[in-house]
């Protein structure tokens, strides 16, 4: 789904881990323009998909990442991204915002967010390119720490000169694998830390989430933009 606006990919992608299946989650520009972008889009995501009913721990609950319209941009203080589920620590909808460079990452895969539900029978790790998804096993990076597991994800992203891709990542470490309910994902050395965000991927048997691209964030009136920026 394309957009007339300046600053979105145009695409948001839902992702069932369960049974492997991706679609476009349905976003219109009337939408992007109600809600814009992180915490708030992602409400309008789970306010429309959860009930009453859903439990933290459940194929049905979603794990819902976004960025912004700025992120990608070069803006200042732009590089960030939110994640939002229905939190294990206190039943309610949560939300972490988070900075790292894996919102940036995600837009140049040439996304906008991300919608995961279900979940895997076998520990897993998502990789997203230019708005492709590849499922790959993770069952060796199961019960590494965060740090080890993203050196283990640069040394499998590599391209044909044997050097790491250029990437962002999402991981989660033991406490999220355990469901620990105030564990956290984490994206280098930036945390998403807020109502166990890490034990609802841990449940969903999500190790890590990477995104890469080469995609470009379209800026409507890009010199405005730059002068902007110089001023900040």
């Amino acid at each position: 789904m394309s957009t007339k606006y300046g600053g979105y990919m145009g695409k948001v992608l839902k992702i069932n881990v369960s049974t492997r299946e991706v679609t476009e989650y349905p976003w219109s520009d009337e939408e992007r323009r109600l809600f814009i972008g992180g915490k708030t889009m992602a409400a309008k995501i789970l306010g429309d998909n959860l009930t009453s009913q859903t439990k933290p721990f459940s194929a049905e609950n979603l794990l819902v990442i976004t960025t912004g319209p700025l992120t990608g941009t070069g803006a200042p203080s732009s590089s960030r991204f939110n994640v939002s589920t229905l939190s294990p620590q206190t039943k309610i909808i949560t939300s972490s915002n988070c900075g790292g460079n894996f919102g940036y990452y995600l837009k140049k895969a040439g996304l906008d967010g991300l919608v995961i539900e279900g979940r895997s029978e076998t520990p897993l790790w998502l990789h997203i390119r230019n708005g492709e998804v590849v499922f790959n096993d993770a069952a060796d990076m199961w019960g590494l720490k965060t740090g080890p597991a993203q050196q283990a994800l640069d040394e499998r992203l590599t391209a044909g000169n044997g050097k790491p891709v250029k990437n962002g990542k999402l991981v989660i470490g033991p406490a999220g694998e355990n469901q620990v309910l105030y564990s956290a994902i984490i994206s280098n050395e930036r945390v998403a830390g807020r109502g166990g965000t890490g034990a609802v991927m841990g449940w969903k048997n999500i190790k890590a989430i990477t995104a890469s691209g080469n995609q470009q964030v379209r800026v409507t009136e890009p010199e405005k933009m730059k002068a902007l920026n110089k001023k900040r």
